[in-house]
């Protein structure tokens, strides 16, 4: 069967999350011994990717480096969703494409057929007037600043216009951990690409880290009507495959 896009990104969040628990020291490297407990807490193709992320992100110290390590796991993740060129899941044709040993391992499962997205985890068709006045002020927001390279701040200041007001963050994808510990929004797990082109307006969708090229800093947007998203200007929405989606309450 077809391997989904959702089970190739849980593999992906797998060995980003034991990169993370592993460095206990938070130095940013792993040690020989650290190494060994990130391999505890994943397993099979996950376990596999870890092990090239391993090979690719090992310094002369013989520690691996985590922010290269999640780069690289980041780069595969992006790979294998371009790979799916129908958005149904990756076949073994579409993995045969894949030269990168981690977006392999990522994908490790593959073979004919088909398969169906999971459902999202949530109601999407429940958006309140918050989320509409959220849309309104993103896109005022994007119009007033037109810019490109800036789609945190666009977004903080739209929250903050319309009565959302967090405090502002270096990077967009740490978002995604702020607006999970916010008791204002709910999230729609589980979102396919396909599914966030017709979301309504007033969501909050935010991207982990990916290069295209070289972007440690991910994405985040409003979705506004017409498939469009607003950040720092206004575009048709993108997608990603790695996208977490938040909704106001109320």
């Amino acid at each position: 069967m077809t391997l989904s896009r959702a089970t190739v990104q849980n593999r992906a969040a797998a060995v980003r999350t034991a990169l993370s628990k592993a460095d206990t020291n938070r130095d940013g490297k792993l040690s020989a011994a650290e190494q060994r407990k990130a391999t505890t807490l994943v397993g099979g193709a996950s376990d596999a990717a870890l092990l090239e992320a391993y090979k690719q992100a090992r310094m002369g110290s013989g520690f691996v480096s985590v922010s290269r390590a999640r780069s690289l796991v980041n780069l595969a993740l992006s790979r294998a969703m371009a790979a799916d060129g129908n958005k149904n899941g990756v076949s073994l044709a579409e993995r045969a494409k894949l030269s990168g040993p981690i977006a392999r391992a990522l994908t490790r499962g593959a073979s004919g057929g088909t398969v169906h997205e999971p459902k999202p985890t949530g109601n999407i068709g429940t958006f309140g007037p918050k989320a509409r006045k959220l849309a309104a002020a993103a896109e005022r927001q994007a119009r007033l600043m037109n810019t490109r390279g800036w789609c945190a701040r666009g977004v903080n200041r739209s929250l903050a216009a319309a009565g959302l007001y967090t405090s502002p963050l270096p990077s967009a994808y740490m978002y995604a951990k702020r607006l999970s510990g916010d008791r204002r929004f709910r999230e729609i797990k589980n979102v396919s690409d396909a599914q966030l082109k017709k979301l309504p307006p007033g969501a909050v969708v935010v991207f982990a880290p990916y290069n295209s090229p070289g972007n440690p800093h991910g994405h985040i947007y409003v979705t506004l009507p017409g498939g469009r998203e607003a950040s720092d200007h206004i575009q048709a929405r993108s997608t990603r495959g790695t996208q977490r989606v938040f909704v106001p309450i109320g």
